[in-house]
């Protein structure tokens, strides 16, 4: 008999992984850049804020943005997901689980609404 695999469990895993690389080497770029550079002038910008100068020139900027926030999102809610039981909370964890992806579907959900709002030429073929 075939022990039973968790495929979906693995993949879930996979996504916490990257979404982990993304929250270490891509966020605080994205941090840098509109939080620190943009406001002290070392971050030359002709017009506007950091965000739509990065939306605007390319598809990729869109891209970026996306993955940054959703990436590092997934990544948080799972790792909550991942200590319940350390922190006494094993009896509610089904339900908290719940909550969780909830908030990661409405968190991409918001962040895909908010990034085609400002850069509506990104569903555009080039």
């Amino acid at each position: 008999m075939m022990p039973k695999v968790a495929r979906l469990h693995a993949i879930l895993w996979g996504v916490f992984s990257m979404g982990g690389f993304i929250a270490a080497f891509l966020l605080p770029v994205l941090i840098y850049l509109v939080g620190i550079a943009y406001p002290l002038g070392l971050w030359p910008m002709a017009g506007g804020d950091p965000t739509s100068a990065i939306l605007s020139h390319h598809h990729i900027g869109t891209l970026f943005l996306f993955v940054t926030v959703a990436g590092s999102l997934y990544h948080g809610i799972f790792r909550f997901q991942s200590t319940l039981t350390e922190l006494g909370l094993a009896p509610a964890k089904r339900a908290l689980e719940a909550i969780g992806y909830l908030i990661i579907i409405l968190g991409i959900l918001a962040v895909a609404y908010y990034l085609l709002l400002l850069n509506p030429s990104v569903l555009s073929l080039p």
